[in-house]
């Protein structure tokens, strides 16, 4: 039997974002084109195809070379089918082949290189590189989603400047070295892939970081909420509400029902919000949270009993 305090709302202050989203759960001003250009993308296509025709030239001269630029090459794919995924607001870690391919990237062995040698530290910085990179994206699979949104915790990682580990790439790379000419496309391609991860940490800082979220006064239930507002909202469209409760972050999915103007109030108008299936998990701390606010404002307002003074 459903309790009926299941359709009692109470007036709380919590932060909160509202994020819009259409109709899959994709949220708003989300496109593609926002996060990696097309002309970024023809390029990254470029830059694929030489590397594959280049690696496939250094095999015939050097088979030990070639196992270290290819893994190299692999670990940079792993992390750009992870965000292809993401870009289009899917979950990696869902896909069949998620498992396999984390577990032949882990395989991964992080190259030496003799002293004398003038592009192994370039080599090394990369490889360290896509392992920052890598492990901050199995990361956010792991512990940063909800609902299908992502959130990121890491900090944003400087661009790759091989000019940090050797100074000459270029004029090496223009001269037909072929290692050089691989290494030099590998740089480019990792700082492209970088860049899109940057352009995702932007479009999900919001729903990344609760410290940023406004406080709102809702009139809260587990069957959704209302508040008083000056911003206008459409009717019926879909949206991802973050309610931080207790320490701990909620998203719910929710629908606009309502918008309706108000008098005597400081703010125009109130906006109803209804979810749309919470887990019961969700409705009970809701729940919690809403009855033990209620006691904390109940035992504020009963007054303290009388107690005489001793020897009155």
């Amino acid at each position: 039997m459903l309790s009926s305090r299941r359709y009692f709302r109470y007036d709380v202050v919590l932060p909160m974002h509202m994020e819009l989203v259409d109709q899959y759960g994709k949220p708003l001003g989300l496109e593609r084109s926002q996060l990696i250009s097309r002309e970024d993308e023809q390029r990254l296509q470029v830059i694929n195809d030489s590397l594959q025709s280049q690696l496939q030239q250094l095999n015939q001269l050097s088979a030990a070379a070639f196992h270290i630029f290819s893994a190299l090459n692999r670990r940079l794919d792993f992390m750009w089918w992870m965000l292809d995924f993401i870009i289009e607001s899917d979950d990696p870690s869902e896909q069949y082949d998620y498992t396999l391919r984390r577990k032949k990237d882990s395989e991964s062995v992080r190259p030496t290189h003799k002293k004398t040698s003038e592009i192994g530290p370039l080599i090394v910085g990369l490889y360290d590189a896509a392992e920052d990179y890598i492990v901050e994206l199995n990361a956010v699979m792991q512990t940063g989603l909800a609902d299908g949104q992502f959130s990121y915790q890491g900090l944003s990682q400087t661009r790759f400047d091989d000019k940090q580990y050797i100074t000459n790439l270029e004029s090496l790379a223009q001269s037909g070295v072929l290692p050089a000419k691989i290494l030099q496309l590998m740089v480019e391609k990792i700082n492209l892939q970088a860049t899109v991860l940057e352009q995702l940490k932007a479009a999900y800082r919001k729903t990344s970081s609760s410290e940023d979220w406004k406080h709102y006064q809702v009139n809260l239930s587990p069957k959704g909420f209302s508040f008083l507002t000056n911003d206008e909202f459409t009717v019926f469209s879909n949206m991802d509400i973050y309610m931080e409760i207790d320490g701990e972050t909620i998203v719910c999915r929710g629908k606009v029902l309502s918008q309706e103007p108000v008098e005597s109030e400081l703010l125009d108008s109130r906006v109803s919000i209804e979810f749309d299936l919470l887990t019961g998990e969700q409705e009970q701390k809701i729940t919690r949270f809403i009855q033990h606010n209620e006691l904390k404002e109940s035992m504020q307002q009963v007054p303290e009993p009388y107690t005489p003074l001793l020897n009155a």
